[in-house]
């Protein structure tokens, strides 16, 4: 599916006419965030139990600071190589970009997406957080209301 097409899933997904409504609104910035990245799907480990993996990452010089991040892979393989053991039981499941962007949104305990596009450097990544997701969001929604005419304009 190209970009287009998984929002429009999304879109058809919703579960009420309000939030289908929500999510054309922030189609255009799901898109924006996802145009940016090489990949239309990514691979996200997901536990045995069928829960997303999120990783928790504390600053060593400030150990009560920390945020939840959750980690995309290019390839299947890319995430056995980064995981290496460590979460030999979890799973790699295949998400379309646009889904795990919204899911940035619709999931308060996710702080950050951590893309992980180059299978030589799985230590570096491509961030989106949510603070900034959010930003552009609201930036665009105070565009779309600046735009409405009044009510009593005819």
């Amino acid at each position: 599916m190209n970009l287009d097409q998984q929002v429009q899933s999304l879109i058809d997904g919703a579960p009420d006419a309000e939030s289908r409504t929500s999510v054309t609104a922030i189609a255009p910035i799901l898109q924006q965030f996802a145009a940016t990245l090489p990949h239309i799907t990514y691979y996200i480990c997901q536990s045995p139990q069928g829960e997303w993996v999120i990783t928790t990452l504390r600053n060593q010089h400030k150990p009560n600071l920390e945020i939840q991040v959750m980690y995309a892979f290019a390839s299947v393989e890319d995430v056995r190589e980064f995981n290496s053991g460590l979460l030999a039981n979890s799973l790699a499941i295949e998400v379309p970009v646009i889904q795990l962007i919204f899911y940035l949104l619709a999931f308060p305990e996710i702080d950050r997406l951590v893309f992980l596009n180059d299978r030589d450097n799985l230590d570096r990544g491509q961030e989106i957080t949510r603070d900034s997701l959010e930003e552009s969001i609201a930036r665009k929604l105070d565009r779309d209301r600046s735009f409405e005419l009044p009510p009593d304009v005819c």
